[in-house]
């Protein structure tokens, strides 16, 4: 991956983590939000990668 490309995927990364929280805010369903919350870990995750692999 270029140094470009994981500059736009971390952008990308960060987008979706928005997203996720603003779903987990709006959403009023317990099993709903579980299941956001860890799709959420995993980008958080996907970041510190990227952010890593950037370094």
């Amino acid at each position: 991956m270029t140094h470009d490309e994981l500059e736009k995927a971390i952008k990308h990364t960060k987008e979706e983590i928005y997203r996720m929280k603003q779903q987990i805010e709006e959403n009023n369903d317990t099993k709903e939000k579980r299941r956001l919350q860890r799709g959420l870990k995993e980008l958080q995750y996907l970041q510190l990668w990227q952010l890593d692999q950037l370094g």
